[in-house]
């Protein structure tokens, strides 16, 4: 029985048959914006409303198209999330289920979440906390706001970071933090954990100060400091224990990256030319586009490329790197240079890339490297 405007009033759906008791004060108002037209309960106004906005096939298939995607589920209506698979080679996700709004997309929005970087996805979270932050995830990843338990890779210590806090650049460890003021006893602890044994344990200053040692490896000379060891570097640079994937006898490549930043940037860089590097991806995943890449037959000329490169730009023309700029260092601030910048003299005040990838491919050929592209195979009957 009605008893006031505003207090829910029971009754039953004439279209689904459901018990409802919605308020005769939004029965009223709704008829007032949208007529007296039966719409029943809420779910089905929803559902109608959903069918009055749904995309005929052709439609659907041209939103489809300008998407990249390839749905797994059958079109329901707009409002619905569709089941697809994003067809960009790059999607984080990497051929798995995404689900896609298409009202969205059709407002202009990426189809894919992961790809446009609103979302990150579990297999890509689990990647960044061990390599940014150090940690070996004990969880499932839940959301990039969450503390998430793991164990720290450098001292063995339970941590719980935030991978938001890590891919901002903290650190994930107090322990292990570079500016964590530490005992003798402490750092003699830690020095042995990153495969070196100090000579003088009295010699230790703080960890930012070279402390002479000997690889526990190769039992050569090394001077690191404990800050650059939290930071990735590895204790020791001998070509027998040096820590990376990039090897000076197997094939190297030297790639040009840009950044459509504000400013505007350039990044010269080398890595391992072979299936399993994933150096590139990572660059793409900090906000970095692979422009041009170059292929040589041993790491060797791509190193020495690299070099030549950077001495042309830092040295000779006396162009600011990174580093001078004050960019952070895990962002290639020794090879990054603006494609744009008022103080460097014409005609580098403003460069491309293009110009830029010139100076790489000239190295090569001084270098006499320009014909190591044409590997051996190319040379097979």
């Amino acid at each position: 029985m009605f008893t006031k405007a505003k207090e829910p009033w029971p009754s039953t759906c004439e279209r689904c048959g459901a018990d409802i008791d919605p308020t005769y004060d939004s029965i009223a108002s709704k008829a007032r914006r949208l007529g007296d037209a039966p719409r029943g309960c809420r779910s089905c106004a929803d559902r109608a409303l959903a069918e009055r906005f749904r995309l005929d096939e052709a439609e659907l298939a041209k939103t489809i198209a300008l998407a990249d995607i390839r749905p797994l589920k059958p079109y329901t209506n707009n409002s619905s999330r569709l089941e697809c698979v994003c067809l960009n080679e790059a999607c984080p996700r990497g051929g798995r289920p995404i689900k896609v709004l298409v009202k969205a997309v059709r407002r202009g929005a990426m189809a894919c979440k992961y790809c446009a970087r609103r979302a990150i996805d579990s297999d890509e979270a689990v990647a960044i906390m061990r390599e940014r932050g150090r940690v070996e995830p004990a969880t499932a990843y839940v959301r990039v706001d969450e503390p998430w338990p793991g164990t720290c890779l450098r001292c063995q210590q339970r941590v719980r970071p935030r991978l938001h806090d890590v891919m901002r650049g903290q650190g994930a460890c107090l322990q292990c933090a570079p500016n964590t003021p530490l005992t003798i006893q402490q750092a003699w602890e830690r020095a042995i954990a990153y495969r070196f044994r100090p000579h003088d344990p009295q010699a230790f200053k703080n960890t930012n100060t070279p402390w002479p040692g000997t690889c526990l490896n190769c039992r050569g000379p090394v001077n690191p400091s404990l800050g650059n060891l939290y930071r990735g570097q590895g204790a020791c640079n001998s070509r027998t224990c040096k820590v990376t994937g990039f090897k000076d006898s197997t094939p190297g490549l030297v790639y040009l990256l840009q950044r459509t930043s504000d400013p505007a940037m350039a990044k010269v860089g080398i890595c391992e030319d072979a299936a399993r590097n994933t150096r590139l991806q990572v660059h793409a995943r900090n906000g970095w586009e692979v422009v041009y890449t170059r292929s040589f037959k041993v790491g060797l000329h791509a190193r020495l490329v690299e070099g030549a490169v950077k001495r042309l730009w830092f040295d000779e023309r006396s162009w600011k790197n990174g580093r001078a700029r004050g960019e952070p260092w895990s962002d290639g601030y020794t090879e990054t240079v603006l494609l744009e910048d008022a103080e460097r003299d014409e005609p580098w005040t403003v460069v491309t890339t293009l110009a830029l990838w010139t100076d790489v491919l000239g190295a090569a050929e001084r270098l006499g490297f320009d014909l190591d592209e044409q590997r051996l195979e190319a040379f097979v009957p």
